[in-house]
């Protein structure tokens, strides 16, 4: 590995070497001096600037996230092009099975109304078609805007306030009070206000099996309420 994307910070490795863009903007002239063998990019970040660097002649691997079966499909993937095809069927057969035993754990349990809030400051959810949405089902949990039209909606107060959700999570690396934090208890005294990390959740790597777990818990109101 010679260069990561801006916010790569795991494993603590990752945080020292070259940052190489993110999925918005490339910086091409630090790649070419990296000198890679091969490029592994996000499907939709940065197109122009990929297509780019194919026509110089670099090997570039993209990966489409589409449900969390696609992040064990893309170490299966990564496996297979690395020459290391037994070891990413493993992480993907593993992934599938850690899945697996999380839905039939909460299979029997209640199913609480869950808004996931995956901004601070605005009104921002996912829907079925999210992997994090997607986990919402996998924890029994009933997602408030599991239908919208788009992946990452961004909805009304008085959508959530209609919706009357039982649990409020907020997807946050940030300690200590947030912004929406007191509105949602003025709005909805009753409501359980929870959080799950950010790094762990919105990530789509085998790391996020740690990330559905802890939303689980945040869901069933096993973990501290936030």
């Amino acid at each position: 590995m010679v260069g990561v994307s801006r916010y790569s910070d795991f494993p603590a490795a990752a945080a020292r070497l070259p940052r190489v863009g993110d999925a918005l903007q490339l910086n091409v002239e630090l790649i070419i001096n990296l000198a890679p063998d091969r490029i592994l990019a996000w499907q939709g970040g940065a197109p122009k600037t990929l297509n780019k660097l194919q026509r110089l002649g670099y090997l570039v691997q993209r990966q489409e996230i589409k449900g969390l079966s696609s992040i064990g499909k893309g170490y299966r993937e990564l496996g297979d092009a690395l020459g290391q095809g037994p070891r990413g069927a493993l992480i993907e057969a593993e992934f599938a099975a850690s899945l697996n035993q999380l839905r039939a754990r909460y299979a029997g349990e209640s199913t609480p109304r869950v808004f996931l809030q995956i901004a601070e400051n605005q009104l921002f959810t996912v829907s079925a078609q999210h992997y994090m949405g997607e986990a919402i089902s996998v924890c029994g949990g009933d997602n408030l805007f599991f239908d919208a039209a788009s992946e990452v909606p961004v909805v009304t107060l008085e959508s959530v306030l209609s919706g009357q959700p039982e649990v409020i999570v907020f997807v946050t690396n940030r300690k200590g009070p947030l912004p929406w934090q007191a509105k949602w208890q003025a709005f909805l005294p009753d409501v359980a206000i929870q959080r799950v990390e950010a790094d762990l959740l919105s990530r789509p790597s085998r790391r996020i099996l740690s990330g559905i777990t802890a939303l689980c818990r945040a869901i069933h109101l096993e973990a501290e309420s936030g």
